[in-house]
C-alpha cells in the first residue's frame, strides 16, 4: 500500500518536478549558463527599435511574447511557448530579489492572466515590446515606473543561474529605449530589481495566492488556573492573497485547550501586513470548558456551540526556505466564555479562561 501511494504520488509530482527547469543543460548548444544568458540578453537588444506587431515574432514586427521566442530561438536554437500566460507557467517561479540578468519579468496589463512579458536586463531594466503608451515596440523600461510596478507580478526562470558567477552582462539602452553603453553586474545576493527604490526585497515582496501551515505553543501559568508553562497547542492551515504590501487570509485554527479540557476548530478570516494581521472569526468547542482553581471546579458557558475568536499575530520577518519561507509568529486571542448564572467575575480565572497567548514556527508558500 505504501508502494503505491509513492508511485503515485511521484506521478503527480514528476510533472511539477521537471516543468521547473524549463532548459536543461543539453539544451544550451555547449556554452554555459552565464553565456547563454548573455546571448539571450544580446539578441534581444539586438531587437531594439522593432515595431510592435501582434503575434510577430521577427524584425517585420514583434509582440512582448514573440521578442522572447525570437532572442531564445535565435541564441539557443530553442523554442519557448508562445504567450506571455504560457510562458509564466513554463518558468520556474522566483522572488524578486533574486532577479538577474536574463531572467523573465510578468505582468498583467489587461483581464486576470498574465499578459506580458519582458527579459530583466539588470540594474531595474527590462527589455520588452510594448502595445500601449507614449513610445510602442521593442525598449528598454524600469520595474520601478508607476505603470510597471502596478502591474507588475512575478519574476521567473528560464535558464540556469551560478550563484557563484559574478560577471558582468552588458548591455545596452536606457530605459525609453534610447541606445547607448551601460553596464549591468550580476552580483549574487545583489538581486538587481531590489536594488530599484520602488521594489521590496522581502520574499512576500510579490503579489499572489498563498498557502501554509503553523504550530505554536500556547502558554499557561500567568494566572490562576492554567496547568504549567503548557496549555495545550494551536495549529494553523491557511489559505490567502498577497498584495504588495497587503494580504487576506482564511484560516483553520484547531486548538487543544488543556486547561478547560475543551478542544476548539475556529474558522478565521485575518488581514493586515507580512509582519502584522488581526483575525476573527466562528468557533466550534467541543466539551464543556470548566477551570481548575483554588476554590475549586469553575465552569463556564459555551461549551457543545458557536461561540467566536478576536485576536492579533505578530511575526519576525520571513526567512526564505526553497519555495515558500519561515517565520516565528506569536498570537493573542480572545475567546469568550461567560461564568455560570450567580458566579461574578473574578479577574484571575476569568481572563486565563478567555484568553490564548501562544507562539509558534509557521511556513507559506506561493501558489
Amino acid at each position: 500500500m505504501k508502494r503505491s501511494v509513492f508511485y503515485l504520488s511521484f506521478l503527480f509530482l514528476a510533472p511539477c518536478v521537471f516543468a521547473a527547469i524549463p532548459i536543461q543543460g543539453r539544451s544550451l548548444m555547449g556554452v554555459s549558463a552565464t553565456e547563454a544568458r548573455r546571448k539571450v540578453l544580446a539578441t534581444a537588444e539586438s531587437f531594439l527599435g522593432t515595431r510592435y506587431r501582434y503575434g510577430g515574432i521577427d524584425r517585420g514586427g514583434m509582440d512582448c511574447s514573440g521578442l522572447v521566442y525570437a532572442s531564445f530561438r535565435d541564441s539557443l536554437n530553442y523554442s519557448t511557448p508562445r504567450t506571455a500566460a504560457s510562458i509564466y507557467d513554463w518558468t520556474e517561479r522566483i522572488d524578486t530579489a533574486d532577479l538577474q540578468p536574463g531572467d523573465l519579468v510578468f505582468f498583467i496589463t489587461v483581464g486576470t492572466r498574465i499578459s506580458h512579458v519582458g527579459i530583466f536586463a539588470g540594474n531595474g531594466r527590462f527589455i520588452h515590446s510594448a502595445s500601449e503608451g507614449p513610445q510602442t515596440g521593442v525598449m528598454y523600461s524600469r520595474l520601478d515606473e508607476s505603470y510597471w510596478r502596478r502591474t507588475y507580478r512575478g519574476a521567473g526562470r528560464a535558464l540556469p543561474w551560478d550563484s557563484g558567477d559574478t560577471q558582468v552582462f552588458a548591455t545596452t539602452g536606457q530605459s525609453g529605449g534610447n541606445t547607448s553603453t551601460g553596464g549591468a553586474t550580476a552580483t549574487p545576493g545583489t538581486g538587481s530589481a531590489a536594488q530599484s527604490s520602488g521594489m521590496l526585497s522581502k520574499y512576500w515582496a510579490d503579489p499572489g495566492f498563498f498557502t501554509g501551515f503553523g504550530a505554536a505553543w500556547t502558554w499557561g501559568g500567568f494566572f490562576e488556573g492554567a496547568p504549567s508553562v503548557f496549555r495545550g497547542i494551536a495549529l494553523q492551515t491557511t489559505i490567502g492573497y498577497k498584495w504588495t504590501e497587503y494580504r487576506a487570509g482564511l484560516e483553520l485554527r484547531p486548538e487543544w485547550d488543556r486547561a478547560l479540557g475543551v478542544f476548539r476548530v475556529p474558522l478565521t478570516l485575518s488581514v493586515g501586513t507580512d509582519t502584522f494581521q488581526v483575525f476573527a472569526g466562528p468557533v466550534y468547542t467541543f466539551g464543556d470548558p470548566s477551570l481548575s482553581t483554588a476554590d475549586g471546579e469553575r465552569n463556564y458557558s459555551g461549551g457543545r456551540s458557536w461561540f467566536g475568536e478576536l485576536g492579533f499575530s505578530g511575526a519576525f520577518p520571513h526567512i526564505k526556505f526553497r519555495q515558500g519561507s519561515f517565520s516565528l509568529y506569536g498570537e493573542l486571542a480572545w475567546q469568550p466564555y461567560h461564568w455560570e448564572e450567580g458566579e461574578s467575575f473574578r479577574f484571575k480565572p476569568d481572563i486565563t479562561a478567555n484568553l490564548r497567548i501562544s507562539t509558534g514556527i509557521r511556513y507559506l508558500w506561493k501558489l
